[in-house]
């Protein structure tokens, strides 16, 4: 796998299981060894920590070898020559690292397609299999959208950044989000501890519950942070260090650059097939329907949050759904008969023909004519 990706997908980066790699760590480990703690403690500390830079790691790595004796085994020693392709350490600056430790997330999905197809049926029935799957993963989708735009999410400190989190992000986001400001704003053990300013950057020291230190860089120029744990960069998700800085400087709203994409309160369901070929245009004119409701649901909700408690805004909104309304459904409006004319003929694409040439047929009397067919029983006794 490792040369073939190397040739085929030269844009990618190659990441081996974490869980298959230390479910090996027992298999190569002495029997003496087997029942250390410490060094179970301290190894899965070394490799399986997201903070650590590459440096750090190797060093700590090195003085575990050392400790328990490990520095001549072969199975550790090209453990170690491969660390970039599996240490997290070396995956810091990846987005969405921390999703593909392991083939867990595959797995899931080979799971799921195999509900809907096998191995053996023909490139037909697989087609078809295949978008019954997506009509699935898109029901289960909207079902998701429909859920957390309608649920009201619980605040737990009726903090400003806390409210605006929880308009901009989804459910489980949401909560982690929410547990990284609470723990920002109000733990004792996360704190600034100093700062220095130039013209075009301000640097932030942030102390964290373990005591270590991390630096938040704020960009006055761009407007942005930049955290020394790189959390954002990896999830796509603040961590309480930017949170704590955006505390100190009394910001209430979290800054847009800071938002991430895949978390947010957007449209996960997209037309697979767009632009796939002109033979598909009938099956793009419900998906573009769908798209075209849930932007114009997503809008209203949007507006609705965005002036909530300002009873001016709420009427004068209400006032201009009432207006529209009336102008897209006419409700209200007494129509001429010129108006209704031209409004049928609008709606059936067609307009009414001033003479008409087509007249139905005469009455014709067809009772007693014998023109029923006779049955052979009554044709004989005939």
């Amino acid at each position: 796998m490792k040369v073939a990706i190397e040739e085929v997908l030269v844009n990618t980066r190659h990441r081996w299981c974490m869980w298959l790699v230390m479910n090996k760590v027992a298999d190569k480990l002495s029997k003496n060894m087997l029942g250390s703690e410490e060094l179970k403690k301290e190894l899965n500390a070394c490799v399986w920590s997201e903070l650590m830079e590459p440096d750090a790691f190797e060093e700590t790595w090195h003085a575990i070898m050392e400790r328990y004796g490990l520095a001549n085994n072969d199975w550790f020693s090209s453990m170690f020559a491969s660390r970039k392709f599996w240490v997290p350490a070396f995956f810091r600056d990846f987005p969405m690292s921390s999703l593909i430790k392991t083939t867990s997330l595959s797995e899931s999905q080979n799971s799921f397609f195999k509900m809907y197809s096998n191995s053996r049926v023909n490139l037909m029935l697989f087609y078809m299999n295949y978008n019954h799957a997506l009509e699935t993963q898109r029901s289960n989708n909207a079902n998701l959208e429909y859920y957390d735009s309608t649920k009201v999410p619980i605040l737990r400190a009726e903090l400003e950044i806390e409210k605006h989190a929880s308009t901009i992000y989804s459910g489980s986001a949401y909560n982690a989000i929410q547990e990284e400001i609470v723990y920002a704003c109000f733990s004792l053990s996360c704190a600034t501890l100093g700062v220095s300013t130039n013209r075009e950057i301000e640097v932030y020291n942030v102390n964290d519950k373990d005591s270590n230190s991390w630096t938040v860089t704020y960009s006055i120029g761009d407007d942005t942070y930049l955290c020394g744990c790189k959390k954002f960069e990896r999830l796509g998700l603040l961590g309480s260090h930017i949170f704590c800085v955006l505390k100190y400087k009394f910001v209430k709203l979290i800054p847009e650059k800071l938002h991430g994409g895949r978390w947010l309160k957007s449209q996960f369901v997209k037309p697979m097939h767009e632009d796939f070929c002109d033979d598909q245009e009938i099956h793009l004119v419900v998906d573009k329907k769908k798209i075209a409701f849930k932007n114009l649901y997503a809008l209203f909700v949007e507006t609705t949050q965005s002036i909530e408690g300002n009873i001016d805004q709420i009427n004068a909104f209400s006032a201009i759904i009432e207006e529209g309304k009336k102008q897209l459904l006419r409700e209200g409006v007494v129509l001429s008969s010129t108006e209704k004319r031209a409004l049928i003929e609008n709606f059936y694409g067609s307009q009414v023909p001033n003479f008409i040439e087509v007249h139905p047929p005469d009455v014709v009397s067809t009772k007693g004519s014998e023109s029923r067919k006779k049955s052979k029983k009554e044709s004989t006794i005939k």
